[in-house]
């Protein structure tokens, strides 16, 4: 018979809201949340455990809907390190992972990792042999052979397109990652580095087999191919144009917002030297587009990319580009949860939700810096992380 856990904390936000109580707790029985609620109605009489949070603020663990197990965005020339022997970006996804779990997050959406090295995290962590998030994987990622794609393997025409969508799939991917374009404007614009036809198969491809799409755009006319052939993710989106924010707010594509990447002058240090100051100088109008985005009510969830157990500098970048601190934080849980096909396991608290939840002092909502100062992690109904309660 599966154990009985209450977790008892202060205020409650359970994915979508804060909910009107002092005290909240989550009853939990195996890996399962089976109640929440006052803390004044929930007894612990019946429990096998409880966890007392004291005043301390409970949450949904956090999901980072851009990562890549084997990338350290606080390593020197890290995107260069993706050409590292694969038993080196082993190691280090392994590390990476478990950063990730005792920062709070607690699902990873995978965007592309070489020889399939996802596909083995995912299946360590399922069977309890590696500790870390819960992982939906891409697996290689789709790029043209003289296109962008640190973590992308080259294919070129429709044909070898379909063919490594379907290899893909064979190995495991829960979703279908292609390049589209690079990370930076050029002085001729936003090329795409895949055609039409090849976009409109890989859309295609995926959908007929079950799977969604992501894309890796910063705009230009890629980004309205992709949108033509219905795709379901974009990511980045750095330099989406007017006319293409309208277009995202009225259909049904998810954008997956990663502003660190541009905006964090820290962080961008670490790019290959040639392009640092490139980067810093496009970061200006980066943060005008994402922030005319988030104003035009476009759906989106946030990513680190590669910031391990950081997620919460992407999330509170949100809030300065305009973000409400509420859809800040839905990005990384119930929001994120539904853009990366979690929506029925995880992303909220509720009943016949996984028991992944976190506690922190502070009060998120106000200042989403709070997300660093955590008190608890539990992952699947185990406490992963127990500092001393504030």
């Amino acid at each position: 018979m599966a154990l009985k856990t209450l977790i008892k904390g202060g205020p409650l936000f359970d994915g979508r809201a804060l909910r009107p109580w002092p005290a909240g707790a989550v009853l939990v029985e195996g890996q399962t949340i089976v109640r929440v609620g006052p803390a004044q109605d929930l007894t612990s009489a019946a429990c096998d455990a409880v966890i007392d949070r004291g005043r301390e603020t409970l949450l949904p663990g956090l999901i980072d809907c851009h990562a890549h197990l084997s990338m350290d965005a606080t390593q020197e020339n890290y995107l260069y390190r993706l050409q590292e022997p694969i038993g080196e970006q082993t190691l280090r996804a392994v590390n990476n992972l478990r950063r990730d779990l005792l920062a709070g997050q607690t699902s990873l959406r995978c965007c592309g990792d070489k020889e399939f090295l996802d596909i083995d995290c995912r299946r360590a962590v399922e069977e309890s042999r590696l500790e870390g998030p819960r992982l939906v994987v891409a697996t290689r990622g789709i790029k043209a052979s003289h296109g962008h794609g640190f973590v992308g393997y080259s294919f070129d025409g429709p044909e070898q397109i379909r063919q490594a969508i379907r290899k893909n799939v064979a190995a495991g991917a829960d979703f279908i990652k292609i390049f589209i374009t690079g990370n930076l404007e050029t002085p001729d614009g936003i090329p795409s580095y895949l055609s039409r036809e090849e976009i409109k198969l890989a859309v295609d491809e995926a959908h007929r087999i079950g799977k969604a799409t992501s894309a890796h755009c910063i705009g230009g006319p890629g980004l309205d191919w992709y949108l033509d052939a219905g795709g379901d993710v974009v990511e980045h989106a750095y330099f989406v144009s007017p006319e293409q924010i309208e277009r995202l707010a009225a259909g049904r594509t998810w954008v997956v917002l990663t502003p660190t990447f541009m905006l964090d002058e820290s962080r961008i240090r670490y790019l290959p030297p040639g392009v640092v100051e490139e980067t810093l100088r496009q970061g200006r109008r980066a943060a005008e587009c994402l922030a005319a985005l988030i104003a035009g009510g476009v759906r989106f969830g946030v990513g680190s990319d590669g910031l391990h157990g950081k997620l919460w500098r992407d999330i509170a970048r949100l809030v300065e580009l305009g973000a409400s601190p509420l859809a800040a934080l839905q990005a990384a849980t119930s929001n994120a949860a539904e853009l990366a096909g979690l929506g029925a396991r995880t992303g909220t608290l509720e009943p016949g939700r996984a028991a992944d939840l976190i506690s922190l002092a502070g009060d998120p909502l106000a200042d989403p810096a709070a997300l660093s100062n955590l008190g608890a992690v539990i992952s699947r109904g185990r406490l992963i992380l127990s500092n001393p309660p504030a």
